[in-house]
């Protein structure tokens, strides 16, 4: 590797969500979208049709291989192959359509 000059890692940033005056914030921003997502309803993320990732649902009852999925409860799997900035635009975009108050903030 003699010659490459590697890029320095940004520093990992994370997220606080305020879903109606409950606070989420996990150990780190897939975590916390992850319980977002739950406290939201899967179900209720699954109907909204134009909430996709790469052309594909955001959150589906099967797994697919072509995405980074995790598990959320029985029967949900979310995708998380995303930087932290769309995962918040995500969240609010979710929240406008279900009619929900969220407040959703970056962590450095």
């Amino acid at each position: 590797m003699e010659g490459k000059v590697r890029k320095k890692k940004s520093p990992a940033l994370s997220l606080r969500v305020t879903i109606n005056r409950k606070k989420i914030q996990e150990k780190n921003a897939t975590e916390t979208f992850l319980s977002a997502i739950k406290a939201l309803g899967p179900e209720h993320v699954a109907n909204l049709q134009d909430i996709r990732i790469e052309g594909f649902p955001l959150v589906v009852s099967s797994m697919d291989c072509r995405m980074q999925m995790r598990q959320l409860g029985k029967g949900w799997f979310v995708c998380t192959h995303m930087p932290t900035k769309s995962k918040k635009s995500l969240l609010e975009r979710i929240a406008k359509q279900l009619d929900v108050n969220i407040k959703v903030e970056i962590i450095e």
